[in-house]
């Protein structure tokens, strides 16, 4: 909404003294917070900071949430530490990724197969497909098959007594 010049400007502004009220009433800002948040912006990440503020959500990838994650560990980090040093602008985003990780949701990217399988390929995973059933068959039959002698040993010293 604002340019990145009006943005480093009104900060510049803030940061002479400039009561904020004057600010916006300058370049039209309605929110209270916004100078602010520039503020933080440019602190965090500098100018570069403040290019295409919250105008697309960043789709990071897995690999990269758990560098973060365990470095985060490793140095006994806070959120903003970690934010800062991995340029992401919000810190409650890495909270958000621990907790998916913690609970399970936070799942490996699935990566697309990048060329086609040829008929070869194709039929040495139809065949690895077909022995994966058949073994998850043998181990079914081999699972029943225990269950059925430790039932009839459980029998057979039953009659004993």
């Amino acid at each position: 909404m604002f340019s990145k010049e009006v943005q480093i400007e009104a900060v510049s502004m803030y940061l002479k003294g400039v009561p904020p009220i004057e600010i916006r009433r300058k370049f039209a800002i309605k929110g209270e917070a916004t100078i602010l948040n520039w503020l933080t912006n440019i602190k965090m990440l500098g100018t570069a900071g403040l290019k295409n503020v919250n105008r697309s959500k960043t789709n990071y990838p897995y690999s990269f949430k758990i560098k973060v994650i365990r470095w985060r560990l490793a140095h006994h980090a806070s959120l903003p530490m970690a934010a800062k040093k991995f340029r992401l602008r919000n810190p409650s985003l890495i909270w958000q990724w621990e907790r998916a990780l913690a609970t399970g949701r936070l799942k490996p990217d699935k990566q697309r197969r990048k060329r086609p399988m040829n008929k070869q390929e194709h039929d040495k995973m139809k065949r690895l497909e077909e022995e994966n059933e058949l073994l998850r068959i043998k181990m079914a039959y081999l699972e029943k098959l225990e269950v059925l002698a430790q039932a009839k040993k459980k029998l057979q010293t039953k009659t004993k007594r």
